[in-house]
């Protein structure tokens, strides 16, 4: 008895915490300026002083909202820095801002992520390692993906341009 009790008293310690550790203040921003570059489908910028990797929207949301990127395209970005990747909040293109996350850092664009068709998997395992958000695993020889940290690239079905091709079954789709 005397165990469960102080389990449910560390899980409550935890939880309270966690919602008095998070901060309802302004992420503060760091302007960029340089020109983009585009490698192995990832985009960086050159500020002339280094480069840096860039983590953007998914390319249909910039094509809906008509931002066009090109190699050499001289840009401001407004971003904060994760790591090694700037994390893009907006683009200054031509004097024209365009958003693409809001001021907390929450995407603007809604992601679809993918789910398995469990009746057609034949847990073969080929699209585990590929996925680069690590959101494939497999459940009693079936993949599975989890909603919350698919990223929607597509990776799982399409392939990533290199060995893996993609479902070999055409197990996996996407949340309309």
């Amino acid at each position: 008895m005397k165990k469960k009790l102080m389990i449910i008293i560390v899980v409550l310690l935890t939880i309270a915490f966690n919602v008095f550790s998070q901060s309802n203040e302004k992420i503060e921003l760091t302007n960029y300026s340089g020109k983009l570059k585009q490698i192995a489908g990832n985009w960086f910028l050159n500020t002339g002083e280094d480069i840096v990797e860039l983590s953007l929207a998914p390319d249909e949301f910039l094509k809906d909202n008509n931002i066009e990127l090109t190699s050499k395209m001289e840009v401001s970005l407004n971003g904060i820095m994760q790591e090694d990747e700037l994390v893009v909040h907006s683009f200054i293109i031509d004097g024209n801002e365009f958003k693409i996350r809001d001021e907390s850092g929450k995407a603007l664009w809604k992601i679809k992520p993918y789910y398995v068709i469990p009746d057609k998997c034949i847990g073969c395992r080929l699209c585990v390692s590929p996925c680069p958000q690590g959101a494939i695993t497999m459940v009693k020889g079936i993949a599975v993906i989890d909603a919350d940290k698919c990223d929607g690239d597509g990776i799982c079905v399409l392939g990533d341009g290199k060995r893996y091709k993609g479902c070999p079954v055409d197990a996996i789709k996407q949340v309309k």
